[in-house]
């Protein structure tokens, strides 16, 4: 498959999605090299922050806030 193949792909694919998250996404993978903060990071560890935020945005990943953190802390428990 050429890259003009994958870009008609994707446009068209593009113009179906509503989701928002997944436009997010799709719109911070594509703009990865000037939101670079660290240039000291390898492209694997862009890639991992990348994956995360994407995860987080998704809603994939469920954040526990640091009163309840601490409390699980305190009781001995994981998440």
């Amino acid at each position: 498959m050429t890259a003009i193949d994958l870009q008609s792909e994707i446009q068209q694919l593009l113009r179906k999605e509503k989701n928002i998250t997944v436009l997010e996404a799709i719109r911070m993978l594509l703009l990865r090299e000037e939101q670079r903060v660290d240039e000291d990071l390898s492209d694997e560890e862009v890639a991992e922050l990348d994956a995360q935020r994407a995860d987080r945005i998704s809603g994939k990943v469920k954040f526990i806030p640091e009163e309840e953190s601490i409390r699980m802390i305190r009781a001995g428990r994981k998440g």
